[in-house]
This record gives C-alpha cells, structure tokens and sequence, in this order.
C-alpha cells in the first residue's frame, strides 16, 4: 500500500501483522526494496513486520524535490509514517544504506525505537577528509548514473567486491535480486547517492556510547570489512551484541535468511512487551 508523507508516497507491506504484537520495521539497502525481506519474515512468528520502500526506490517517490533524500528528511517521513499507522513504538532493523538511515532515525527518535538491529551497517566516516574523499565518488557515481542505462548501472554496482558472495546465490534468487535492482529509476539512485551516500552522512562514532536500547550488530563472516566496523563499534559501547553468521558476505538475510531470522528473533523476543 502507498501512504502519502508531506507530498512524498511511501510503499509500505506488513508481511504479517496481529493485532496487540510488537512491530520490527525494516529498511533495505541501495538498489533494493522492502521486497528484500519477504524471503526472510515468513509470518511465524509474534511480531509484526513492516517494510518499506525508502525514497527513491521500489515502489515509493522517485521525482521529488532532491532536498527530499536527505536523511534527516527520511527519517522525519518515517516517524510520521509510524505515527498514521499507529505504530508509537517499535523495533528498528536496517541493512546496509538502511542500518545508516536506522541509525540516523534512532538519534531524531530515541523514544521510538525499542531495540535496534544493524546488518552491514556503519555509523559514518570517521574523519572529514575521508568523508570529503567518499562524497566526491558517490557524486561521480550519481553523475554517471543519471547519464548511463540502467542495466550498465547494476553491471557495475553487482561488479562490486563486496557482492562476490552473492554470486553463489541459487540462480532464482540472483535473478529476483537482479530485477529488483533493474527495476530502480536512475534519478532516484542519483539522489540517493547524493543527498543519502555515506560520504554526506554525518559520523556517528563518537555518539555511539550514549545509545542506551538494546543493539544487535549482524554481519557476514566473509564481509571482512564490516566485521572490522562491528568490532569498532562494540570497543566503543560494549554493550553492543555482535552476531557472525558464517559463510556469508555483505547482504546476510538473503545468503543465509534461515540463520538470519532466527538471529533476528531470538534478540527480539530478548525484551520487547507486547503494544497495549
């Protein structure tokens, strides 16, 4: 279904819902959609899942004012997206462009977000020239995007070292990636790059010892690079929960979604009440 946010639609499914149980929204990654999860959350459970096309992606605003794609912006849209659906608080699961946007949300909402679960995610660069350094690639990348079919765009972005694992994937699976990604529009893809890349996203590194909610940090044992960045981050708040799911890379929940769910479950069901 679609629900209109001060001028932007935003798709949004329950993959399953019931009544009076406590909801785990989540947020897909660059080039995906809320479609990512479905093969993960298949309704066993007590929990409401709700995903969500961000901005630029899937079903949801593509050709909007730019200004739009911002994160704080986002982050805004989907409180007040909760709110019309009634939802004050929840459960909060990111992956990868998403884990940021989660993280951005948590530090706009903190009364909102029960426990957080990040998956390959980052809270930023840490210094400003690298930040300056990411920002000028993901402009040049945007820049290209927009000039560029979109199949070319996805040989690229799947050419990727960190999607190697991917292509062990069974070749359904890697098709329905494939289209998912083939299906996205190059303005919304810019834009996010832009206004959303992590080379403009602020570093929430320092930040990181005041979170006080319960926080999962999933990542594969073959994504070497942010296994380093979980390790990081729990040196700085070790009250951080780091899960290694073996034999996966950078996308856990769709190389191993079994082992996924379950670690998603099992920290859920960890401390969250039921919504009166």
């Amino acid at each position: 279904m679609n629900i209109e946010i001060n001028g932007v639609d935003y798709y949004y499914e329950w993959l399953s819902y019931k009544k009076g149980c406590p909801t785990l929204v989540c947020l897909h990654g660059f080039t995906g959609s809320g479609q990512t999860f479905a093969p993960v959350f298949q309704g066993k459970s007590d929990f409401n899942i709700l995903v969500i096309d961000l901005i630029g992606h899937g079903r949801s605003s593509i050709h909007v004012h730019p200004y739009r794609y911002q994160l704080d912006s986002l982050c805004q849209d989907l409180a007040l997206l909760t709110e019309k659906l009634g939802i004050s608080v929840f459960s909060l699961l990111g992956y990868s462009m998403g884990a940021r946007a989660a993280l951005g949300f948590y530090y706009l909402f903190p009364h909102k977000v029960q426990q957080l679960i990040l998956e390959s995610g980052s809270p930023g660069l840490k210094s400003r020239s690298e930040r300056t350094r990411r920002q000028l690639s993901d402009e040049r990348l945007a820049s290209w995007t927009l000039t560029s079919p979109i199949k070319d765009f996805v040989m690229k972005w799947e050419a990727l070292p960190l999607f190697d694992t991917q292509r062990s994937l069974p070749d359904q699976l890697q098709v329905a990636v494939r289209e998912e990604r083939l299906a996205q529009q190059p303005f919304g893809l810019a834009c996010s790059l832009w206004f959303m890349g992590t080379g403009i996203q602020k570093s929430y590194w320092t930040e990181l010892v005041g979170i006080n909610i319960p926080v999962l940090l999933i990542v594969g044992e073959l994504d070497h690079k942010f296994r380093w960045i979980a390790e990081e981050m729990k040196q700085i708040q070790s009250t951080f929960i780091i899960e290694t799911v073996e034999h996966a890379g950078h996308c856990v929940h769709l190389e191993k979604p079994r082992q996924f769910e379950e670690i998603v479950y099992g920290f859920l069901k960890g401390g969250v009440a039921d919504e009166d």
